[in-house]
């Protein structure tokens, strides 16, 4: 820095003029003042550059640790529209199994309904006489038809739905793995943000002992010229 080596320079020669004295002793003074200034100027200029990288470095850092924190909102919103899915899924399902459990009770009903229908249809075809057997056989038959209908339609029910019930067991899953490799890159992005907290405050620590350094150097410095002027 110039200014080192001007006030090193003025401050040598002063020291030379007033302890020696003469010409020759003055510019001896000045020239190694001069020098001195110079390594300082140096020295602090290197020291406040060294800071200044520092700094942006850890301006970096913080940047890329936004960066992460921003990334990991977004998966987290995403999990949340996921977990959002889920639940309807499991809704469904749950929907689908009362179905199911209604449909039983409501064939069990129906089943004991018939065998009422039937028992009666017996007691009085054993009352009738015998030119009757062909109604109640032709009765039989027909409620067996009926019978094999309704059983065949709760079959068909039944099956639909355990059908909807394992693709929705099937979705859930799915999705679950979603949220979970959700969970792993949010993870990635935690440490990656720690890692990057850890180096911002390292440079951060590293520009402040920079700055100091400098500090240093000018204090020494000022020290040095004051004491030397103060031989005028």
């Amino acid at each position: 820095m110039a200014l080192f080596t001007l006030i090193g320079a003025a401050a040598g020669a002063a020291v030379g003029a007033v302890v020696v004295g003469g010409a020759t002793a003055t510019v001896i003074g000045a020239v190694a003042g001069a020098v001195i200034g110079n390594v300082v100027g140096n020295k602090v200029s290197a020291a406040q550059e060294a800071a200044a990288a520092a700094t942006t470095q850890a301006e970096e850092q913080i940047t890329t640790i936004t960066e992460k924190q921003e990334e990991i909102i977004g998966v987290t919103e995403q999990v949340t529209g996921i977990q959002t899915e889920q639940i309807a899924v499991q809704q469904q399902i749950a929907e689908d199994r009362q179905q199911q459990e209604r449909l039983a009770v409501r064939r069990q009903r129906r089943s004991a309904i018939r065998e009422a229908q039937i028992v009666r249809a017996r007691q009085r075809n054993i009352a009738q006489a015998a030119g009757a057997v062909g109604s109640a056989v032709s009765g039989g038959a027909a409620s067996i038809g009926s019978q094999l209908s309704a059983a065949l339609g709760y079959s068909t029910q039944q099956s639909g739905l355990s059908e909807e019930i394992l693709q929705g067991q099937q979705k859930g899953m799915d999705l679950q793995s979603e949220i979970n490799t959700l969970y792993g890159k949010a993870n990635v992005l935690q440490t990656e943000a720690n890692i990057a907290a850890t180096k911002a405050g390292m440079y951060s620590s590293r520009a402040a002992g920079y700055t100091q350094q400098a500090s240093n150097y000018m204090g020494l410095f000022t020290n040095v010229a004051s004491t030397a002027f103060n031989f005028i």
